[in-house]
């Protein structure tokens, strides 16, 4: 009998081992939001980074995403539906873009999964039947804290003060609790609204999406400037800053665009 019992409880912390590698054992934990952050060890390009975001109804919404058949960067959002089986993650689903109807189907599989971090190979990608260049890619993510401090923090009037780009003309940006923002640019030593430019942002911890389509600042014809942004805060006294950091490979090399904001204390004309 006492054998028995014994051979029994290996078995179950045998079954128990296997499980604690199988993702399916404890799905729950992929609920959240995930940012990409590398291709095969390499960082991503900021502006080409997505947002994987799964809930609880099995739905996988894919955001920040380029439109198909072109370059540009957009806040839309793709809904798709996952499952998970053993250690692979299985989406699939059609969604539009414009008048055309797209098809989507990827098996990713887990190579590596803790509360914070996600590593996967892509097992197989279709695109409207047409295999994608991700297949055989190892892609890691990292998950948005459930706090997500910087969401609320970033909720102020900041001036420019700094900028990579020495022919971008000062101005100022309001971040919005409804998840727009407003830009204000100097005219006859003013800061007047540009109303007709607002744009929408999402904060994902220190990963900041913004939508920039006619900005006169961060929206050009260049369908490679960024609309996404690494984001920092800092607070020395009574003072704080805030940084953004992209970059784009050019050639093979790292071109990097940076700004740099001061909070600002609200005036008539940004209030």
């Amino acid at each position: 009998m006492r054998n028995s019992l014994l051979f029994c409880a290996v078995v179950a912390i045998m079954l128990l081992s296997g499980c604690m590698k199988d993702i399916s054992c404890y799905r729950d934990m992929i609920i959240g939001s995930w940012v990409e952050q590398t291709f095969d060890g390499q960082e991503i390009e900021t502006n080409l980074r997505s947002v994987h975001i799964f809930n609880r109804s099995a739905q996988r919404t894919i955001a920040c995403v380029n439109e198909l058949g072109d370059n540009h960067r957009t806040m839309a959002n793709i809904d798709l539906s996952f499952v998970v089986s053993c250690s692979v993650i299985s989406t699939m689903g059609i969604y539009f873009s414009g008048v055309q109807e797209y098809g989507f189907f990827r098996e990713e599989k887990v190579l590596r999964f803790t509360d914070t971090t996600l590593k996967v190979s892509v097992l197989e990608e279709a695109y409207n039947g047409t295999a994608s260049a991700l297949v055989g890619r190892e892609i890691f993510y990292k998950k948005v804290s459930s706090s997500n401090v910087y969401a609320t923090t970033i909720q102020n009037v900041w001036e420019m003060i700094q900028s990579s780009d020495l022919s971008v003309q000062p101005f100022q940006i309001r971040f919005h609790a409804n998840g727009n923002y407003s830009l204000f640019l100097k005219e006859e030593n003013e800061w007047e609204e540009k109303v007709e430019e607002e744009g929408k942002y999402v904060v994902y911890d220190s990963f900041l999406t913004t939508s920039f389509s006619n900005n006169p600042i961060f929206g050009t014809p260049d369908k490679r400037d960024v609309a996404c942004w690494n984001i920092l805060f800092t607070e020395e006294e009574d003072t704080i800053t805030m940084s953004w950091q992209a970059f784009i490979y050019v050639d093979g090399k790292q071109v990097e665009k940076r700004f740099l904001f001061t909070s600002v204390a609200e005036t008539e004309e940004n209030e």
